[in-house]
């Protein structure tokens, strides 16, 4: 439902709240209407409406808050933790999985595949969309700068150039991204962009003799 940061900052807020703050609290949240629960989910990191990745719906996790106004706030307490320890083990399931792809999709690389790798790669960022942290951060820049050169090599080059922001978006300093992104614009015709993008990631990464 919401975000493993989300989870532990709540847990951490409830630790400071008096019993009855957190009665207060829960009760508040159980008669609030709907669609103001939805836009708090949407403010707050969590996803909205009733889709796959949201699980609930606001109206769902509206009954969800009343059922927890009947709990004690040690029982709140204990759910709480309880929710964030499950949060954590899926995650670190999905990145193993996502790492698993990542994996096969530069196996397909290496035997010229580079449509099937795309999918592949596409799949592990599906995989780790909904979490956060800084492994998941790096795994999802990695697996765009592999994207981004199976885009170069199918010859997408605008593609190539969006995925490469992406990533520069994460890292505004990864060299392979700024190479990628200028071997892109080159062959797209954007001369002097291609060439400045090329020179930065030399710049950056002076011993590298690939992009001298």
């Amino acid at each position: 439902m919401f975000s493993p940061e989300m989870m532990k900052a709540a847990q951490g807020m409830m630790a400071n709240m008096s019993p009855e703050e957190m009665q207060r609290m829960t009760q508040m949240a159980s008669s609030m209407d709907p669609k103001v629960m939805e836009n708090m989910m949407k403010g707050m990191g969590g996803p909205a409406g009733g889709g796959p990745a949201a699980g609930m719906d606001a109206a769902q996790i509206q009954e969800q808050m009343k059922q927890m106004g009947k709990m004690s706030p040690e029982q709140l307490k204990q759910g709480m933790s309880a929710a964030q320890t499950q949060m954590g083990g899926q995650q670190q399931y999905m990145v193993s999985g996502a790492n698993k792809l990542k994996d096969e999709g530069n196996t397909l690389i290496k035997a010229g595949k580079h449509a099937e790798a795309l999918k592949v790669y596409g799949r592990a960022m599906e995989n780790i969309k909904p979490f956060s942290g800084d492994d998941v951060t790096q795994l999802r820049h990695s697996l765009l700068l592999n994207s981004a050169m199976c885009h170069l090599k199918l010859k997408d080059f605008k593609q190539t150039v969006d995925t490469c922001e992406e990533a520069l978006a994460i890292n505004g300093k990864s060299v392979k991204a700024l190479f990628r992104r200028g071997l892109a614009r080159f062959e797209s015709g954007q001369l002097a962009e291609g060439v400045a993008d090329v020179k930065l990631a030399s710049k950056l990464s002076p011993e590298d003799k690939t992009i001298a």
